[in-house]
């Protein structure tokens, strides 16, 4: 089997399965086993749907298509007997396999971070929340960049600065001119740092728990920048920050004066400071900017909410506050959120029934596909020959009947099963014996020969037996010819 291509082993496999459930045998084990088979089926069939819902959103899905169309030629091509296709197929499958993974790296590997942070964030939302100091803090933070950005943008002062979420950017500390800081993020503090004559203008500014932590880092530029070519390298640097992890990022234009926000690789321009503070106070949960939650999640910020206004100390909260706002309402009701449908992109991808029906199925195959490969790697179907002893048991012999001597003491058998049975079985293993029940009166008679293992757990399908049957001669015997022998 192991001059055989890929295809033909998967077709032996499938046909070997087909049959033995054909014969109401379970080719694969016990129940437990095929329980466990169906499971892990299941689990990496769910994996592989939330990768392709992913990269639904990126350049690697037409590449996807495209590898999908390849492969059902191959396929066609197998089935057909195109010896040249499958040999060719053969040799290049792991060269593309490593291939799409250094070109698609980098989508790769955002898509293992959303699942990091969606999971890890769904539970730890449920469990914390911001309490009504850290909600100040926010909206302190959030003024004091806003009112900085905006005074650059009016003197045409490039800025880029980096708001770590729940991804860390600890590459960013360790670059050879990075600049450490521990300060306290302010405006003054914000334009010194980004001022034309700094030596630190030229980088991005790392914010990390509310405190600046960083200066003059090196940020790598976007690769999906396909509808921003007209903007400059600290645009494609915001965009490419914001495509790591969570990152929220803010950049000034020093050619033409704006201020951006870039959020899961997309960029959006602010046209004033109270659209920048409401998209900024948005995106880091200030209080009031967040929607409802819905189910359990909505329970337990009920509770909190009820539990902070208890403990709130009077008047201390409007003095945190930069913008006045009505107690119990948002800052900036009337402001519309920009970057809302970024957020929500990051969370879940909005696809029509036929392309959720078209993921969910090709989920389904690539894991049962990855599956069978795993099986006929790891332990495929094999052949054995055996040469064993046929027991010969008159008991079921009719009455008043019985056989002369046989003809033969050996049957060969050669057998078919996975390599983990199959290694382990001897002849021992196996039982060989004659059918008796075809007998009804004397004569020559040819009997089959039943061949089956000793251990009914065991699971093999008899391919080839040397031979099948055997001639027996079957005579009468009666009572007085029994007295006479006596």
């Amino acid at each position: 089997m192991g001059n055989n291509s890929i295809f033909e082993q998967i077709i032996d496999f499938i046909s070997e399965l087909a049959q033995s459930l054909s014969d109401g045998y379970l080719f694969f084990g016990s129940a437990w086993d095929l329980v466990r088979y169906a499971a892990d089926i299941i689990l990496v069939a769910v994996l592989f749907y939330w990768i392709l819902r992913f990269l639904r959103q990126t350049r690697a899905w037409q590449l996807i298509k495209g590898v999908v169309l390849i492969i059902l030629f191959v396929v066609l091509c197998g089935v057909m007997g195109l010896e040249v296709i499958n040999f060719l197929f053969n040799k290049l499958l792991y060269v593309l396999a490593f291939l799409f993974i250094v070109i698609f790296q980098p989508e790769l590997r955002r898509a293992l971070e959303t699942v990091g942070l969606k999971s890890f964030g769904s539970f730890k939302s449920l469990f914390s929340g911001a309490t009504v100091e850290e909600s100040a803090q926010v909206s302190s933070l959030v003024h004091e960049i806003s009112l900085a950005c905006m005074d650059m943008a009016s003197t045409y002062t490039g800025a880029l600065i980096l708001i770590e979420r729940t991804t860390r950017l600890n590459e960013l500390l360790t670059q050879e001119n990075v600049v450490k800081f521990d300060s306290t993020v302010t405006t003054s503090v914000l334009q010194s740092i980004f001022y034309k004559g700094s030596p630190m203008h030229d980088g991005g500014l790392l914010i990390r728990d509310g405190r600046i932590v960083a200066a003059r880092c090196h940020v790598p530029l976007s690769v999906t920048m396909h509808n921003l070519e007209r903007t400059g390298t600290r645009h494609r640097a915001a965009v490419g920050a914001s495509e790591m992890g969570d990152t929220i990022v803010v950049v000034v234009s020093e050619e033409r004066g704006t201020t951006s926000i870039a959020v899961n690789g997309r960029l959006y321009e602010m046209n004033d400071i109270q659209e920048l503070e409401a998209n900024l106070s948005y995106l880091l949960g200030a209080a009031g900017t967040k929607p409802k939650k819905k189910g359990i999640g909505r329970i337990i910020n009920d509770i909190r909410e009820r539990r902070n206004r208890k403990v709130r100390p009077a008047g201390n909260v409007a003095e945190a506050k930069p913008i006045t706002a009505a107690e119990g309402e948002s800052s900036v009701p009337d402001m519309v959120i920009k970057t809302q449908d970024a957020e929500q992109a990051g969370n879940s991808v909005q696809l029509s029934i036929p392309e959720h029906a078209l993921i969910i199925v090709l989920s389904i195959v690539m894991s049962l596909g990855l599956w069978i490969y795993i099986q006929i790697n790891n332990n495929p179907v094999v052949t054995a020959s055996f040469k064993v002893p046929i027991t010969y048991n008159d008991v079921s012999i009719p009455e008043n009947m019985d056989v002369s001597s046989y003809p033969i003491d050996i049957v060969e058998v050669e057998i078919v099963g996975r390599q983990s049975t199959i290694s382990s079985i001897t002849a021992e293993d196996i039982i060989a014996t004659i059918d008796y029940s075809e007998i009804s009166e004397a004569g020559v008679m040819e009997l089959p020969i039943n061949v089956e293992s000793s251990d009914r757990s065991i699971y093999f399908r008899v391919e080839r037996q040397v031979p099948e049957t055997i001639s027996v001669t079957v005579y009468a015997v009666n009572d007085n010819q029994e007295g006479t022998e006596e």
